[in-house]
This record gives C-alpha cells, sequence and structure tokens, in this order.
C-alpha cells in the first residue's frame, strides 16, 4: 500500500519528464521519427484516424512505467518479445533510448516502488491473489498517473465476487437453457472491454477439462484498448492456461481493439498483421455469449477538459434509432453513455441468434426517464431479463458513502443485468432483485459470494429471490405505488400543451421551463454588478484574443482542442461558445445591460450575465423574466425536475432560476403566473383558461387565477401529498 501510495506522487512527475523526452526526440531524433512516425499510423489504424501525438505518448509512458512489472510479476522475460503489441512498442523506445536517455538510469527514481511491488508479488500464495494485486495496482496507476483516461473508461477493476457470479450465472444459464457446458464448441464467447481480462480467466478455470483446450483456442475472444490492461489480460489470460495444463500457448482471442470501432467502415488495419488477423477472426465468430464490465461514463461536465467520450457513427446511430427514437424523455444525452451504446452494441452482435448478454454497469437505465426506450427495447429483443440491483447511488441517497456502500466506489448506482435470447420461450419475463440500501460493499461482495457457493458453482441466477414485474404501458420496470390516483390529478403542465398541439389544453400551465445552465458559474454569476462586468469583460477580451488567434494561426491540421487555450482560469470553453469562434467566427461585445439577478440556490440571489451565446442553455427563461421590470410582476413555481436524483421541493422564485437550484442532479423545472415576448411586451396569463374553468365548477366563480397559482404551490407543499406520491414525483411533474 506504501509503494502504490509512492507511486502516485511520483509518477505523474516521472511522467512529465518522459513526455518532454519523448517531445525532443520528436524534433531531433530521426531515428526516433522514423519509428513514431510508423508507430503513429499504426495507432491511427488501430485507435482513432484522428488520433493525437499525446495519445501515443501516454502509451509509451504506459509501457516504459509497467513493462518491468509485468515481466517480473510474471516471470516472463520473454514478454516483450513475444507479445505482439508490445514487440512495436519496442521499436519505438529503443529509437527513443539510442539518443535520449538510458531507461534504467531514468526509471531508477522508481527503484523503491519497483522493489516493494516486486517482493509483494513473491509473497502471494495463489493466482487469484496475485490477479487481485496486479487489478488494483492497475486501477491506482490510471488514478494516479491519467486521471481524464482513467475517467473516459470508466477504468475500475472488477471484484472477483462479481466476476465470479456473473461467469456462474453463463454456466447455469447454458446448461437450463439449452444443455451446453461451459467449452462447448456451440458457446462462443466475447468480453468487449475485457479489462484486465478477469471474466475470460474465470470462465477458463470453470471450463470442462475436456473441452479447454478447443474452448482457449476457438471460442474465447476478448478486446482491450488500454495498453496496461492489454498487457495483464493477455498474461493472466495465458497464465490461467499454463495453470491448468502445464503447458504456455500464447492467447489468440486478444486484439488491441476499440470494440465500438470495429462496427465503423473507418476500421482498415488493427496495429499489427497479427492484431488484424485477431480481429477478423473475431468478426467471423457465431457470438451468443457477451460477457463483461463496460465503461460507463455519459460525458465531461467540463468542456474544457477536451476529455469527452469518443462518438461512434454507426453505433450512435443505431441507439438513435431505437432507444432514443422510442422514448419520451426530451433530453436524451444519458442514452449515449458508452455502458449503454455497449448494450445496444451486445444486441446487434447476437445477430438474432439464441444468447446472453451479461453485463455489471450502472444501472440507471432501470429507473431513470431518460431510458425507457432502451427498457422497451431490451424486452423486445431478449426473452428473459434479470437485473441485480446492487444500489450505492450515492446522489440518490447522500446518507450512502460510494467508498464504503458501492462495489465500485462510484457515485451512480451499479447493477447485474442479464439478458437471454431463447428461442423456447414465447413471451418475455422480466426478473428483479434490490440489495437493501444500508448494506456496504462487504456485505453485497459476501452475498454474491454466498450464493454462488449455496448449491454449488453451477448456480447463481437460481439462488436469488427474483420478484417479476410487470412493465406498464410507458415502460416502467418499477411501476410507482398509487399510479391510478396520482394519474386523477390534472397535470401542471405536458410537452403537448407546452407546444400547443393538444386542441384544449386540459393542464394548469401553459408554458414552463427548466432554469438556465451557464456551464460557467465561475464567471457568469456574482454577488455584485461590479464583479460580473469585471469578470465577463475579462472573459470577453480573451475570447476575442483566443478569435484573433484562431483566424491568424489555426490551420485546421489538429484538432481545435488541441489548438484553444484550455486553461480555466483564462476561458471557459462550452461548444456553443466554440461554435462561435469555429463556425460564425464573430466577436463578442460586452453589454451592461445583459447583468440580470438570479436566484442561484434557494435564499441565494446573485447577479448573473443573461446572453444567449455566454449562457449554455436559457430554455424558455427569457420568455418569463425578458425584462427587469418582469421581476416586479412575475412569479415562477419552482420544482425538481423528472428524474431528479434529489427529493421534491417546490419553491416560488420571482427572479431568473438556476438549472442546480438544489445542487447536481437536482434539477429545476418553472412554472410562471404571466409569460412575455422577448422583448418584455404581451405579458400574458400563463394559467389556462381550462384550468379556471375547472377549479370555479368546483369552489365557485370567485376563483382566480391567482388564487390556482397559490393553490398549487400549498398542495406541493403537502406532506400527505409529498410522501403518498414520492414515487411518481420522480417520475412525472406534479398533478393537483
Amino acid at each position: 500500500n506504501q509503494a502504490i501510495e509512492y507511486f502516485k506522487i511520483e509518477v505523474p512527475n516521472l511522467a512529465e519528464r518522459l513526455n518532454q523526452k519523448i517531445k525532443d526526440a520528436h524534433r531531433d531524433n530521426r531515428a526516433f521519427q522514423s519509428a513514431f512516425g510508423a508507430f503513429m499510423e499504426l495507432c491511427k489504424s488501430a485507435l482513432n484516424p484522428n488520433i493525437h501525438p499525446d495519445a501515443v505518448d501516454e502509451m509509451l509512458i504506459q509501457h516504459l512505467l509497467t513493462e518491468r512489472l509485468i515481466r517480473t510479476l510474471f516471470d516472463l522475460d520473454s514478454f516483450t518479445h513475444t507479445n505482439v503489441i508490445a514487440r512495436e512498442i519496442e521499436q519505438v523506445i529503443n529509437a527513443l533510448t539510442s539518443k535520449h536517455f538510458n531507461r534504467r538510469e531514468f526509471l531508477g527514481s522508481l527503484d523503491r516502488f519497483y522493489r516493494a511491488i516486486e517482493r509483494a508479488a513473491e509473497e502471494l500464495a495463489t493466482f487469484n491473489e496475485k490477479q487481485d494485486f496486479l487489478n488494483r495496482m492497475y486501477e491506482n496507476f490510471f488514478q494516479g498517473y491519467s486521471v481524464k483516461t482513467a475517467d473516459t473508461h470508466g477504468i475500475v477493476y472488477t471484484p472477483h465476487e462479481i466476476v465470479d457470479f456473473m461467469c456462474a450465472a453463463v454456466q447455469e444459464i447454458l446448461h437450463d437453457e439449452w444443455g451446453y457446458v461451459l467449452g462447448d464448441e456451440r458457446v462462443q464467447v466475447i468480453d468487449p472491454a475485457t479489462g484486465t481480462g478477469n471474466f475470460l480467466v474465470h470462465l477458463l478455470d470453470r471450463a470442462d477439462d475436456r473441452y479447454l483446450d478447443a474452448f482457449y483456442r476457438n471460442s474465447l475472444f476478448a478486446n482491450e484498448i488500454m495498453l496496461m490492461p492489454y498487457y495483464i489480460a493477455s498474461l493472466n489470460i495465458e497464465t490461467i492456461y499454463f495453470r491448468r495444463t502445464g503447458r504456455y500457448e500464447a492467447f489468440e482471442g486478444l486484439a488491441f481493439a476499440d470494440t465500438l470501432d470495429l462496427t465503423e467502415s473507418r476500421q482498415i488495419s488493427m496495429f499489427t498483421e497479427r492484431n488484424t488477423q485477431r480481429v477478423m477472426r473475431q468478426q467471423r465468430a457465431p457470438i451468443n455469449i457477451i460477457i463483461g464490465n463496460p465503461p460507463y461514463n455519459v460525458g465531461q461536465n467540463n468542456e474544457n477538459d477536451n476529455n469527452k467520450n469518443r462518438k461512434y457513427p454507426v453505433i450512435d446511430g443505431r441507439v438513435q434509432e431505437t432507444y432514443a427514437k422510442d422514448g419520451t424523455a426530451t433530453l436524451k444525452n444519458k442514452l449515449y453513455d458508452p455502458y449503454v451504446k455497449f448494450f445496444r452494441w451486445a444486441t446487434d452482435r447476437l445477430g438474432g441468434r439464441d444468447g446472453i448478454v451479461c453485463m455489471v454497469t450502472n444501472n440507471s437505465f432501470v429507473d431513470q426517464i431518460a431510458f425507457d426506450g432502451m427498457r422497451k427495447h431490451l424486452l423486445q429483443d431478449f426473452t428473459r431479463v434479470y437485473h441485480l440491483d446492487l444500489h450505492g447511488n450515492v446522489r440518490q441517497n447522500p446518507k450512502l458513502s460510494g467508498t464504503t456502500h458501492n462495489v465500485f466506489g462510484i457515485q451512480v448506482g451499479v447493477g447485474i443485468t442479464v439478458a437471454i435470447k431463447s428461442s423456447k420461450h414465447t413471451t418475455p419475463e422480466l426478473y428483479y432483485h434490490r440489495v437493501p440500501e444500508t448494506w456496504t460493499k462487504v456485505d453485497k461482495l459476501s452475498f454474491l459470494g454466498e450464493h454462488v457457493e449455496l448449491q454449488g458453482r453451477h448456480n447463481a441466477l437460481n439462488t436469488i429471490p427474483w420478484t417479476r414485474l410487470a412493465p406498464n404501458i410507458r415502460h416502467d420496470w418499477l411501476v410507482p405505488t398509487e399510479r391510478e390516483t396520482f394519474e386523477e390529478g390534472i397535470p401542471v403542465g405536458t410537452k403537448d400543451g407546452k407546444r400547443h398541439k393538444s386542441k384544449i389544453n386540459e393542464v394548469v400551465f401553459n408554458l414552463y421551463s427548466l432554469g438556465i445552465v451557464t456551464s460557467r458559474d465561475n464567471w457568469i454569476y456574482g454577488f455584485s454588478t461590479e464583479a460580473v462586468a469585471r469578470q465577463m469583460s475579462k472573459h470577453i477580451r480573451h475570447f476575442n484574443d483566443e478569435l484573433d488567434r484562431y483566424r491568424r494561426d489555426y490551420s485546421g491540421d489538429e484538432p481545435l482542442d488541441s489548438f484553444l487555450n484550455n486553461d480555466e482560469t483564462y476561458i471557459k470553453w462550452t461548444d456553443r461558445l466554440k461554435q462561435r469562434l469555429s463556425i460564425a467566427k464573430k466577436r463578442i461585445v460586452f453589454d451592461a445591460s445583459k447583468i440580470r439577478r438570479s436566484m442561484y440556490r434557494p435564499f441565494t440571489a446573485q447577479y448573473v450575465y443573461l446572453d444567449d451565446v455566454l449562457i449554455q442553455r436559457r430554455y424558455q427563461q427569457h420568455l418569463i423574466f425578458p425584462t427587469p421590470e418582469s421581476e416586479r410582476d412575475n412569479r415562477v413555481i419552482c420544482v425538481s425536475s423528472v428524474g431528479s436524483e434529489k427529493d421534491f421541493y417546490s419553491f416560488i422564485v420571482n427572479i431568473i432560476p438556476n438549472l442546480a437550484f438544489v445542487g447536481f442532479g437536482g434539477g429545476c423545472q418553472s412554472f410562471p403566473f404571466y409569460t412575455y415576448d422577448e422583448d418584455g411586451g404581451n405579458r400574458r396569463e400563463n394559467i389556462t383558461d381550462w384550468a379556471l374553468q375547472e377549479f370555479q365548477a368546483q369552489h365557485g366563480a370567485s376563483v382566480t387565477k391567482w388564487d390556482i397559482f397559490y393553490y398549487v404551490y400549498g398542495v406541493l407543499h403537502d406532506p400527505t401529498y409529498r410522501t403518498r406520491f414520492a414515487d411518481n414525483l420522480k417520475k412525472d411533474l406534479p398533478r393537483i
């Protein structure tokens, strides 16, 4: 543990110095330039046609910092000569070391770390212990050395209890559904984001002795796109085979490749000829088992990070034409989280064959409204779906600790999904089980271990007390209680009503809107007009300087993100601001009249610079509070957005609300009494005439629209209402 902590402190500094050595070599070492250029072309064909040299530098650094550990821990001096990828990288490293630095001397500062790790590894008695040790080292390496890489690729190792449970579930289903044993030639398996290869290791460990050789050589496949885990996966899988057979044999089923990229027509060659052959053999295989832990990360929170998830036109298009098309949510960006893409890819990869998809993922798709289309398709594409909810969503329950309660130590909930497609079944069935919310990570992993061993190694699903669910017409899997009673109420607003699609608008409010999103709060908000004016004048000046530099110097040969100044203390980029620079190419002029008041948090009014370019999303707030004068007349009821991760709330404001009114994950929908034209004219009451007639019919002609406004606010504060309809208020706007 001390060695790993030391490593996390020392490696970033060493990597920075090593990166500079590589950059120096780019400039004045012909041998290195030649080797690096060839290697870069291989990387482009294998990973991304727009790959930047920095990404290749990172790959070289990963190799240099870890190859000694890999050779030593596995007692395999020939690793850098036998591994098809390591051999290519060594050619580049040799060109670098020929002039610029001595490998042994340069890495000497890490000797204490290397020796500590090597001594610890010598004391590990079993292969499982060594594998667990490597997994932890791998996770710590990226968390210490490359935080952005860890974030984008969701780098976190999968505890062996989860892996073993999932492998046992696959083994059980193969036997129960089709009478197959693990290793049967009819069983073709792929782990599309294999990490350190744990799933294939466990499957090999479970495979029948009679079929082990054929299973290893012909029926197991995996892809990995990060270099260090690729190395570890290769050695892990080859070591378990050696342990079972006493023979070393290279594992030909592992490819250094991006699984989602294999669907793209741009994929031509894969790094080396042998790697390409592995990919082509994998693509021809009639895969019927897909298992693993794909990355999950919906996207960067900060445009300046330049750490976006990659776009995959083919698979993104498949998500769009299925999950998104059949969904009802307005905001669908969560559907482009990598784990959702892997569900879509896995379904398509089965190609209509009977088979199993077994993945551990972020489980927000189970109950969040954005995923209703995905839930619909899962029950169309598969005949049995099991979901084991391991909970651990810290955002929904701040009393929990990600470190203590989440099996991966993260903030979002986690679940294991087992989806079966079998021609034996006539109708789809859905099963669900959720472990107690207060269970710790230790409790949850113990639970999984107990259920694998409870009735022998071939059982997992059969030992869980499943609840069979009956989804409703809206494709809710966890149907809220009191649903029918809730729907008897009058909706405060609907999308159709908002867009005037219905002839008679049977809602309380015509228009409603989310609060504003600035994506640069530190710049654009302040407690005085002077502070906002000073900050925004500076920000606008820096934008105009960047625009001038763009017009003068940008050639288009490098990604725009790499060209721009991404120091957030200098400028805060958003996609809209980048479009202003690269598409509109227009300067921005500071206008003091755009400084307005905003309710940033409850009881915390600030000033904000309300500009349609520098505010990331205004939504409809420019029609609710178009001018300072409108603040004197108007009142707005703010409630939590549909799908909010916070408890339901209701609040009245008379100035522009922020979307994160109660903090990140809370959301804010605002229902105004008045709406206006954008210039502040044509003020009109926002409560519908239909609602007025309904209330007057019930309570008498003296009822006014202001009475209705405050009555709605009162109902939304009623403790009985909030408790009774708590589940409904997470999935729908209120009904009265």
